[in-house]
């Protein structure tokens, strides 16, 4: 993963460092005025502009790679070894089981799910409510697994361990994709890093960043149909 950085991997970590508090200070501040004032299709909107600009971005970045000629395993578009790419995948079967099995056991207690409400209230403006909704969010978890896997796994880690070694650009991919997550609140920032280096430590042990995208998406995924169950059901009778 060493090589020499360009200025232009320099532009893109500090756009990755200056885009969330863009989002911090304007684009969330006024989405959340749009769903106050109840403006048609606001969270739809909402959604697109995060397919648009998250796809923009790492279509940037693959052109990019292609002018510099660098190779695309440095961005661990191409798996390793098979075992090893295998035994990613793997982990993030019996994940992706476990999350189907909580989901099941959280939709079949309507207690339950009044507690993972308040628990989702942080998120709610990204939730979907209705079913237009929802199938755009399933399209926004695919999407947040494909770009920003290849950009806070992909682009980073390499970044960091040109100078910094493997394992700190895990810690400090970990922690710039914390960040990326500060307009929902100071308090998700060690959340999302912590899943963050979940992320890292699998693309590094498997080789590929393809376990990683197909993870983040699903749990993107989960998270989004949650919400939709929990929001959309009933109040739970009052004991």
């Amino acid at each position: 993963m060493t090589a020499l950085h360009h200025p232009i991997d320099h532009l893109i970590f500090a756009l990755l460092l200056l885009f969330p508090l863009v989002e911090l200070r304007w684009t969330w501040p006024r989405y959340l005025a749009r769903l106050a004032a109840n403006v048609p299709n606001a969270r739809l909107n909402f959604y697109r502009a995060i397919l648009l600009e998250e796809w923009i971005a790492v279509a940037a970045l693959i052109a990019y790679w292609a002018w510099m000629r660098r190779p695309w395993s440095a961005l661990l578009l191409i798996p390793s070894t098979p075992m090893r790419f295998a035994g990613g995948m793997t982990v993030v079967v019996v994940l992706c089981a476990l999350l189907m099995l909580q989901k099941k056991a959280i939709l079949a207690r309507p207690e339950v799910m009044q507690k993972v409400r308040k628990k989702l209230a942080y998120s709610e403006p990204l939730l979907p409510h209705t079913g237009a909704e929802r199938r755009r969010f399933h399209a926004v978890s695919f999407t947040a697994g494909v770009c920003e896997e290849a950009l806070f796994r992909g682009f980073l880690l390499w970044y960091f361990a040109a100078w910094a070694g493997v394992w700190p650009a895990a810690v400090l991919s970990a922690i710039v994709f914390g960040l990326g997550h500060v307009y929902l609140g100071v308090r998700q920032i060690p959340n999302t890093a912590i899943i963050g280096l979940v992320m890292a430590a699998l693309a590094i042990l498997s080789g590929s960043l393809w376990p990683a995208m197909l993870l983040h998406a699903a749990i993107d995924w989960n998270s989004g149909e949650l919400g939709f169950l929990t929001l959309n059901a009933p109040e739970a009778p009052a004991s």
